[in-house]
């Protein structure tokens, strides 16, 4: 069975797409097949960001997610890819070396470098939130 997976290259950081995606497809064994740049919307982000709705960082968070473009791709692959996803783009918090949160970010919680999905249901939810807005690869 496939699982898919949305992953958001966040703003500042679509400069190091291609480092991203090689870590993502070699590490985590996924297939980039839909891609898309653009800038995100306050109503793709409170429904992107819904379970976030009212909590302390939301706001700063809806702010920086829409100040500038990002890179929306769906990520597909077989069962267990999203916890490999997530392995490699590594923790929030004190990211593992060698994840693309070690390697590509700057520390702070809501400037993360990417997005994805967390489980195979929030990967269906998220991924429908974009219907439409992406292009296959």
């Amino acid at each position: 069975m496939k699982e898919q997976s949305l992953i958001i290259i966040k703003p500042g950081f679509i400069k190091d797409e291609k480092g991203i995606v090689d870590m993502l497809t070699k590490n985590a064994g996924v297939k980039i097949i839909q891609r898309a740049k653009m800038r995100l919307t306050k109503d793709i982000l409170y429904k992107h960001y819904e379970e976030h709705i009212g909590k302390s960082f939301f706001d700063e968070l809806v702010k920086y997610m829409g100040s500038d473009d990002v890179i929306v791709m769906v990520a597909e692959g077989p069962e267990g890819s999203i916890k490999r996803i997530r392995e490699v783009c590594g923790a929030t918090k004190n990211p593992a070396e060698g994840t693309i949160r070690a390697k590509f970010g700057i520390g702070e919680i809501t400037r993360n470098v990417i997005h994805s999905s967390d489980s195979v249901e929030s990967g269906k939810r998220e991924i429908s939130n974009f219907k439409g807005l992406l292009k296959k690869v």
